[in-house]
């Protein structure tokens, strides 16, 4: 197989020739090419028009140390009266062609970095705290807010699917709302502001035939059952020493809905000796890797401080990996 096979095979829990391997992001010098990964990821970054946010692309950085424009919002009109991006101003004319080429011998998946569609997104608009606090007490400002965020990943996504066409393997969307304790709020307004609006857009994909790859961290166990009802495949990034159950019962109880990406702890990376690294990537594929359904990966970008031996060791050990029912490589 390669990498593209590879990938889809697991995701539709079949048993593929190897565990497949990937990375959310690499920080530490190394390359995708050089760690042998099996997918790319397609994004259309460059924004064409003037600086829709004063300067601050919200819709593609959440960070800090910045004005918040929406942070003294105190009514729908005022959120609606906001200068909003036009989703058309990105570029999306080269992404055929790299996924195209991409495509003969990677998984391709895209476009995550630009379309973290909701939460994150009104985080940065408004500050964490302050959308924490609207949320609550002035919850037809908060959905105003995530209506026009929402509105703006949809044209989005969907301009991206078209330029796209049958060159892309995998629908990969993203969004941040919980801690490594548990969701950042309330499940009850999860689903009132977020799963149907995420129902949306990974509609978009299925539409498409295409598998929805989501990356979300932390602890979403609370709704896990809700992502699977919308069409979640594949849930990244696995980050197992948050979570409230064993990686056994997590595959138990959730192994024949989803796919599992990540899995490989990037707190301990840095720390840890490329045996343990090793052992710790057996020990996750044998829990996960029954039957298909897993693709292992650090659960977390490889930063700069993961030292290259581990790094390299880590995705070694992962393609080296043997087992009846979890390879058919021997």
């Amino acid at each position: 197989m390669n990498g593209r096979e590879r990938t889809l095979a697991a995701i539709r829990h079949e048993v593929p020739d190897r565990i497949p391997i990937d990375a959310i992001g690499i920080e530490n010098g190394l390359t995708a090419e050089q760690l042998g990964l099996d997918g790319r990821v397609l994004a259309a970054e460059d924004f064409r028009g003037p600086a829709p946010f004063d300067g601050a692309d919200v819709i593609n950085d959440y960070g800090t140390n910045r004005a918040y424009p929406l942070a003294e919002a105190a009514s729908v009109a005022a959120v609606e009266s906001y200068a909003w991006p036009d989703a058309g101003q990105y570029d999306f004319s080269g992404l055929r062609t790299t996924a195209t080429a991409w495509q003969r011998q990677y998984a391709v998946r895209g476009p995550y970095w630009v379309s973290k569609p909701l939460f994150c997104t009104t985080c940065g608009l408004m500050g964490m705290e302050t959308t924490l606090m609207t949320m609550l007490t002035e919850p037809a400002v908060y959905e105003a807010c995530i209506q026009k965020v929402h509105e703006f990943s949809m044209d989005y996504v969907q301009r991206f699917l078209d330029h796209c066409g049958d060159a892309l393997d995998i629908l990969y969307l993203a969004d941040d709302f919980a801690s490594q304790r548990g969701l950042m709020f309330q499940p009850e307004h999860w689903r009132r502001f977020m799963k149907p609006r995420y129902a949306a857009l990974f509609e978009l994909g299925k539409r498409r035939g295409l598998p929805v790859w989501f990356h979300s961290c932390g602890d979403i166990t609370a709704v896990l059952p809700d992502l699977i009802d919308i069409g979640m495949d594949v849930w990244e990034t696995v980050q197992l020493h948050a979570l409230p159950l064993s990686p056994q019962e997590l595959k138990r109880q959730f192994g024949r809905h989803l796919a599992f990406f990540g899995g490989i702890s990037t707190q301990r990376l840095p720390f840890a000796t490329p045996a343990e690294v090793r052992d710790e990537v057996q020990r996750v594929i044998a829990a996960l890797g029954e039957g298909g359904g897993y693709l292992c990966g650090p659960d977390h970008h490889l930063k700069p401080d993961v030292p290259r031996e581990n790094a390299l060791a880590l995705f070694a050990a992962a393609t080296a990996f043997r087992a009846p029912g979890v390879t058919n490589g021997g």
